[in-house]
């Protein structure tokens, strides 16, 4: 297992390998400077959504984000929800991606969670069944054609 620190992503992560290791979900190293720094404000601004990182040799190779949403059922209970998982593949199966799901159900916890949500695909399934996920429902999508 590689010497991986989890922690909160801060802005100057942004130019060091946190783009570049979301380029396995979506390009994004080719993202605006100004731009990330605007979208990393704005994530920053709400105190509910958290992205983490993993840090190896002062470098980030993998990331997810939680946001907790406060529900009217179950007595106003709060549900995780985990998004954006990747780990640069060159570290894929090194344990960042269990240290970072770790920290982040940790997180929703320690924030009073009932439950913590993720949607992945069938193949990445048996990684989050490993960590104790469980397979509950279908996921549906909807992409709206103003932002395609």
């Amino acid at each position: 297992m590689t010497d991986v620190k989890i922690r909160e992503l801060q802005e100057k992560d942004l130019f060091n390998g946190f783009l570049e290791s979301l380029d396995s979900l979506r390009k994004a190293s080719d993202l605006d400077p100004k731009k990330a720094k605007e979208i990393f404000k704005k994530i920053k601004s709400r105190p509910d959504h958290v992205v983490y990182v993993a840090v190896s040799d002062s470098k980030i190779i993998g990331s997810a984000t939680i946001f907790i949403e406060p529900k009217f059922i179950h007595g106003g209970g709060m549900v995780g929800h985990i998004e954006d998982v990747v780990v640069r593949k060159e570290h894929q199966g090194e344990g960042a991606g269990q240290q970072i799901i770790i920290a982040l159900l940790a997180y929703a916890e320690k924030k009073g969670c009932y439950k913590t949500i993720l949607d992945c695909t069938d193949e990445i399934m048996p990684f989050y069944e490993k960590l104790g996920f469980k397979r509950h429902s279908n996921s549906m999508r909807f992409d709206h054609p103003s932002k395609k």
